[in-house]
């Protein structure tokens, strides 16, 4: 019972808002306006325009009724309806619509010439006990229409409320466009920067984190969570980056990832939502109320973004599309990352090999190119380098004496001083 008194008094407002913008045209065409809901019920007072209405309706009060029938036989007909009143006044009424759905009717009612005839407006003034003479002045002044323009009356009744309606419909799609166009930008934004940021050289840890406090804040979460898993020489084992605050362990939060959302992944591996975590069965995540999370899929998965606990509100579909494109950046950056070890190490290896090369071809120097490089980066390091310049100056000295592979071993091991044609093989 009292969920149908709700949604009764939420069809009266809104058809009452519907028709208040047209009052004051309504008044300035001199049309006593009316709001009435589905039920047949009023969504508020009749609306008196004139000094002739004023005077007569709260004595006879037989607009009111009428306006009452005729709202009433709009909402059953769906249709346009005229009628009379017992004071000679003329009704139109229009059904209301909120797109296809019918919310009600809207009633105009206002005097007509025909009410000035001399015999008929004797009877009024008598049967609701008026001065004729001061009914008669009221009349000339506000009377401007006769019973023919009824017809016209409803037309351009029902021209007004679709045009209100489809300017509230225009409105609320401009708000909803509005929303999304801003929702796209940030959404735009945020994979610039991270774009902006993907470099192979960067640490992955460094990414991760940064993606973490991105997502924090452009999904108001309480925490962010990154895994990457191992995959060496890039990883030796599972990284974990995480933002925020929460009341799980590391320990805990890499159970959370594995437990209870990475089996939650469907075979084409998009993203998940769960707004009910802790009801979906398992007690350990204390504080978790609801989750959104992306697997980083290349040709595998390759690791995880979880998002928890939004702080107002539950997620929706906004944050499940721009987790599935943050994702897809950080998939991305984490394979590049991969790539761009194992080159790495297969140019290591190749300049490991070329170092052992010339240790075989100068034995009494063995060992000396590793020594100098690991020397080298020692210091580079102690002077504050940044890691890029480290693993150069590392390079130079692991390769700075490349140049005995093209001398000739005779040369290398000779025991004695070179010989001028010598030492210029060794300057070469």
């Amino acid at each position: 019972m009292v969920t149908g008194q709700v949604r009764t008094s939420g069809s009266r407002n809104w058809i009452a808002n519907a028709v208040e913008p047209l009052k004051e045209v309504m008044r300035d065409l001199g049309l006593n306006l009316s709001a009435w809901d589905v039920d047949g019920q009023p969504a508020e007072k009749l609306t008196l325009s004139s000094l002739l209405c004023e005077e007569i309706c709260p004595i006879g009060w037989g607009c009111q009724k009428v306006c009452h029938t005729v709202a009433k036989r709009i909402v059953a007909e769906r249709n346009s309806i005229s009628d009379r009143t017992p004071t000679g006044c003329c009704v139109v009424g229009v059904p209301v619509y909120e797109r296809r759905r019918l919310r009600g009717a809207a009633v105009v009612c206002f005097p007509v010439r025909e009410m000035l005839e001399e015999e008929f407006l004797s009877r009024l003034c008598d049967r609701l006990q008026l001065d004729r003479q001061a009914v008669e002045i009221l009349s000339q002044v506000s009377i401007r229409y006769d019973t023919q323009q009824a017809d016209n009356f409803g037309r351009v009744l029902d021209w007004l409320l679709r045009r209100e309606q489809a300017r509230v419909v225009a409105h609320e799609e401009l708000a909803i466009l509005s929303t999304n166009l801003a929702t796209t930008y940030e959404e735009l934004s945020l994979l610039y920067r991270l774009s902006s940021e993907m470099r192979v050289t960067q640490p992955p840890e460094e990414f991760l984190q940064n993606l973490c406090h991105e997502l924090m804040e452009e999904m108001n979460i309480e925490a962010a969570l990154a895994i990457a898993y191992a995959h060496p020489p890039a990883m030796e084992q599972d990284l974990v980056v995480e933002a925020g605050q929460t009341q799980l362990t590391q320990t805990e939060l890499l159970a959370l990832a594995s437990e209870e959302v990475a089996p939650k992944f469907s075979g084409d591996n998009r993203a998940i939502l769960d707004n009910n975590v802790s009801l979906s069965g398992r007690q350990g995540f204390q504080g978790v109320e609801n989750l959104i999370a992306v697997p980083l899929v290349t040709d595998e998965v390759i690791g995880i973004i979880i998002a928890l606990n939004k702080k107002s509100g539950d997620f929706d579909s906004v944050e499940l599309k721009l987790i599935n494109a943050v994702g897809s950046q950080a998939a991305v950056f984490l394979a590049n990352y991969r790539l761009y070890a194992d080159v790495q190490d297969l140019l290591m290896g190749v300049l490991h090999a070329l170092t052992a090369t010339i240790d075989a071809k100068d034995p009494y120097t063995c060992g000396h190119s590793q020594r100098v490089a690991l020397i080298s980066r020692r210091l580079a390091e102690e002077c504050g380098f940044g890691q890029e310049k480290v693993q150069e100056i590392y390079l130079a000295g692991l390769l700075h004496d490349i140049g005995k592979i093209g001398v000739p071993e005779a040369i290398l091991r000779k025991e004695g001083r070179l010989t001028e044609s010598e030492y210029q093989d060794m300057k070469r």
